[in-house]
Protein backbone atom coordinates (compact mmCIF):
# COMPACT_ATOMS: atom_id res chain seq x y z
CA UNK A 1 0.00 0.00 0.00
CA UNK A 2 2.79 2.43 0.91
CA UNK A 3 4.70 1.56 -2.28
CA UNK A 4 1.64 2.34 -4.42
CA UNK A 5 1.14 5.67 -2.66
CA UNK A 6 4.82 6.52 -3.11
CA UNK A 7 4.61 5.66 -6.78
CA UNK A 8 1.52 7.80 -7.14
CA UNK A 9 3.14 10.75 -5.48
CA UNK A 10 6.27 10.42 -7.56
CA UNK A 11 4.25 10.21 -10.76
CA UNK A 12 2.37 13.34 -9.79
CA UNK A 13 5.51 15.39 -9.51
CA UNK A 14 6.64 14.23 -12.93
CA UNK A 15 3.50 15.54 -14.52
CA UNK A 16 3.99 18.89 -12.86
CA UNK A 17 7.51 19.18 -14.16
CA UNK A 18 6.61 18.32 -17.71
CA UNK A 19 3.85 20.89 -17.76
CA UNK A 20 6.15 23.52 -16.35
CA UNK A 21 8.93 22.66 -18.78
CA UNK A 22 6.60 22.88 -21.73
CA UNK A 23 5.08 26.10 -20.37
CA UNK A 24 1.63 24.62 -20.76
CA UNK A 25 -0.99 24.91 -18.10
CA UNK A 26 -3.74 23.15 -19.96
CA UNK A 27 -4.13 19.44 -20.28
CA UNK A 28 -3.74 17.67 -23.61
CA UNK A 29 -6.90 15.62 -23.03
CA UNK A 30 -9.16 18.41 -24.22
CA UNK A 31 -9.91 19.85 -20.81
CA UNK A 32 -10.64 23.56 -20.74
CA UNK A 33 -8.13 26.06 -19.38
CA UNK A 34 -10.48 26.50 -16.44
CA UNK A 35 -10.07 22.83 -15.48
CA UNK A 36 -6.29 22.81 -15.76
CA UNK A 37 -4.06 22.90 -12.72
CA UNK A 38 -0.37 22.39 -13.54
CA UNK A 39 1.96 19.82 -15.09
CA UNK A 40 -0.88 18.08 -16.92
CA UNK A 41 -3.21 17.70 -13.92
CA UNK A 42 -6.76 19.01 -14.12
CA UNK A 43 -9.92 19.24 -12.07
CA UNK A 44 -12.08 16.20 -12.69
CA UNK A 45 -9.07 14.00 -13.54
CA UNK A 46 -9.82 10.39 -12.64
CA UNK A 47 -7.95 8.89 -9.69
CA UNK A 48 -6.27 6.19 -11.81
CA UNK A 49 -5.22 8.72 -14.46
CA UNK A 50 -3.67 10.80 -11.68
CA UNK A 51 -1.72 7.78 -10.41
CA UNK A 52 -0.63 6.79 -13.92
CA UNK A 53 0.50 10.34 -14.64
CA UNK A 54 2.53 10.44 -11.42
CA UNK A 55 4.00 7.02 -12.06
CA UNK A 56 5.27 8.07 -15.48
CA UNK A 57 6.90 11.22 -14.10
CA UNK A 58 8.40 9.24 -11.28
CA UNK A 59 9.81 6.80 -13.81
CA UNK A 60 11.41 9.77 -15.58
CA UNK A 61 12.83 10.98 -12.23
CA UNK A 62 10.87 14.22 -12.42
CA UNK A 63 8.70 13.53 -9.35
CA UNK A 64 9.52 11.89 -6.08
CA UNK A 65 7.56 11.33 -2.90
CA UNK A 66 7.34 13.96 -0.20
CA UNK A 67 8.03 13.52 3.50
CA UNK A 68 6.19 10.58 5.09
CA UNK A 69 5.12 9.47 1.61
CA UNK A 70 1.91 11.51 1.76
CA UNK A 71 2.55 13.88 -1.13
CA UNK A 72 4.14 14.17 -4.52
CA UNK A 73 7.28 16.29 -4.57
CA UNK A 74 8.54 18.34 -7.49
CA UNK A 75 11.84 20.23 -7.28
CA UNK A 76 11.44 23.64 -8.89
CA UNK A 77 14.98 24.50 -9.94
CA UNK A 78 14.26 27.38 -12.34
CA UNK A 79 10.61 28.35 -11.89
CA UNK A 80 11.11 30.78 -9.00
CA UNK A 81 13.86 33.22 -8.00
CA UNK A 82 15.48 30.50 -5.87
CA UNK A 83 15.21 26.70 -6.05
CA UNK A 84 12.04 25.55 -4.32
CA UNK A 85 10.05 22.47 -3.49
CA UNK A 86 6.43 21.98 -4.50
CA UNK A 87 4.41 19.26 -2.70
CA UNK A 88 0.86 18.27 -3.52
CA UNK A 89 -1.74 15.55 -3.29
CA UNK A 90 -5.36 15.92 -4.45
CA UNK A 91 -8.65 15.45 -2.69
CA UNK A 92 -10.89 13.15 -4.70
CA UNK A 93 -14.67 13.22 -4.90
CA UNK A 94 -16.30 10.31 -6.78
CA UNK A 95 -12.78 9.21 -7.82
CA UNK A 96 -12.05 12.52 -9.57
CA UNK A 97 -9.86 15.44 -8.52
CA UNK A 98 -12.02 17.95 -6.68
CA UNK A 99 -9.33 19.95 -4.90
CA UNK A 100 -5.55 20.21 -5.14
CA UNK A 101 -3.70 21.68 -2.15
CA UNK A 102 -0.10 22.63 -3.02
CA UNK A 103 2.62 23.55 -0.54
CA UNK A 104 5.65 25.59 -1.62
CA UNK A 105 8.92 26.21 0.24
CA UNK A 106 12.38 27.36 -0.74
CA UNK A 107 14.90 24.51 -0.77
CA UNK A 108 17.37 26.58 1.30
CA UNK A 109 14.82 27.64 3.93
CA UNK A 110 16.05 27.90 7.51
CA UNK A 111 14.72 30.08 10.34
CA UNK A 112 17.82 32.29 10.16
CA UNK A 113 17.71 32.75 6.34
CA UNK A 114 15.46 35.81 6.12
CA UNK A 115 15.57 35.89 2.31
CA UNK A 116 13.92 32.45 2.18
CA UNK A 117 10.95 33.20 4.45
CA UNK A 118 7.38 32.77 3.25
CA UNK A 119 6.71 36.48 2.68
CA UNK A 120 9.39 36.50 -0.04
CA UNK A 121 8.17 33.16 -1.34
CA UNK A 122 4.59 34.46 -1.60
CA UNK A 123 5.70 37.22 -3.97
CA UNK A 124 7.64 34.68 -6.03
CA UNK A 125 4.73 32.20 -6.20
CA UNK A 126 2.26 34.97 -7.08
CA UNK A 127 4.50 36.10 -9.96
CA UNK A 128 4.67 32.51 -11.24
CA UNK A 129 0.90 32.02 -10.95
CA UNK A 130 0.27 35.28 -12.79
CA UNK A 131 2.40 33.93 -15.64
CA UNK A 132 0.55 30.60 -15.62
CA UNK A 133 -3.05 31.70 -14.97
CA UNK A 134 -3.30 35.45 -15.63
CA UNK A 135 -2.56 38.74 -13.92
CA UNK A 136 -5.88 39.42 -12.21
CA UNK A 137 -5.55 37.89 -8.75
CA UNK A 138 -7.69 39.66 -6.16
CA UNK A 139 -6.87 39.92 -2.46
CA UNK A 140 -9.05 39.61 0.62
CA UNK A 141 -8.37 39.67 4.34
CA UNK A 142 -9.27 36.38 6.04
CA UNK A 143 -9.75 36.09 9.81
CA UNK A 144 -7.34 33.19 10.27
CA UNK A 145 -5.23 33.06 7.10
CA UNK A 146 -4.49 36.77 6.71
CA UNK A 147 -4.18 37.97 3.12
CA UNK A 148 -5.54 35.48 0.61
CA UNK A 149 -4.89 36.04 -3.07
CA UNK A 150 -7.52 34.42 -5.24
CA UNK A 151 -8.64 34.02 -8.81
CA UNK A 152 -11.86 32.50 -10.11
CA UNK A 153 -12.36 31.53 -13.72
CA UNK A 154 -15.07 29.18 -14.80
CA UNK A 155 -15.41 26.51 -12.14
CA UNK A 156 -11.79 26.82 -10.92
CA UNK A 157 -10.85 28.85 -7.86
CA UNK A 158 -7.22 29.38 -6.90
CA UNK A 159 -6.36 30.58 -3.38
CA UNK A 160 -2.80 31.49 -2.33
CA UNK A 161 -1.74 32.45 1.19
CA UNK A 162 1.10 32.24 3.70
CA UNK A 163 0.76 29.10 5.79
CA UNK A 164 3.68 29.70 8.18
CA UNK A 165 7.17 31.24 8.11
CA UNK A 166 8.41 28.54 5.72
CA UNK A 167 5.43 27.64 3.51
CA UNK A 168 3.09 29.22 1.00
CA UNK A 169 -0.12 27.29 0.36
CA UNK A 170 -2.07 27.25 -2.89
CA UNK A 171 -5.43 25.49 -3.15
CA UNK A 172 -7.20 24.76 -6.44
CA UNK A 173 -10.90 23.98 -6.02
CA UNK A 174 -13.64 22.83 -8.38
CA UNK A 175 -16.44 25.24 -7.45
CA UNK A 176 -19.11 23.12 -9.11
CA UNK A 177 -18.27 20.10 -6.97
CA UNK A 178 -17.86 22.29 -3.87
CA UNK A 179 -21.38 23.67 -4.40
CA UNK A 180 -22.80 20.15 -4.87
CA UNK A 181 -21.13 18.99 -1.65
CA UNK A 182 -22.47 21.98 0.31
CA UNK A 183 -25.99 21.36 -1.01
CA UNK A 184 -25.78 17.69 -0.08
CA UNK A 185 -24.61 18.64 3.43
CA UNK A 186 -27.51 21.07 3.83
CA UNK A 187 -29.98 18.39 2.81
CA UNK A 188 -28.45 15.96 5.31
CA UNK A 189 -28.60 18.59 8.06
CA UNK A 190 -32.31 19.16 7.45
CA UNK A 191 -33.12 15.50 8.00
Amino acid sequence: MIEMKQALIIGLFGVMIMSTVSCEIGDKSGQSDYDSLFLGFYLGMERQAFFDHCWEYNRQKIFTHGPTNTSVEYRMEHDLDYPAVMRFYPTFENDRIFEMPVLFSYAAWAPWNRQFQSDTLLTDVLDLFRQWYGQDFEVLEHQTMGKVYYRIDGKRRINIFIKDEQHVQAVFTDLKVEKELKEATRKDDKR
